[in-house]
């Protein structure tokens, strides 16, 4: 999420903007759906089906992501 308030739920479809994660293989513009979400807000690890077929998760607040289906 690109530090605003956008609220994502699962099966949104969202684009990634930004990882540092060096153990995925996700660049960004790179899309998937969201399958999980854990934690609590401000806290969250967001599970997505990635387009690419990986399936790895998102912290809410290091990773930037947009939602693009509401």
């Amino acid at each position: 999420m690109i530090k605003t308030k956008q609220v994502v739920k699962v099966g949104d479809i969202i684009e990634l903007v930004f990882t540092n994660d060096e153990w995925a293989k996700l660049q960004p513009g790179d899309q998937g759906t969201v399958v999980e979400i854990e934690g609590e807000p401000g806290d969250r690890v967001i599970w997505v089906q990635w387009k690419n077929g990986q399936r790895f998760a998102l912290l809410e607040e290091i990773d930037k992501f947009k939602v693009i289906t509401p």
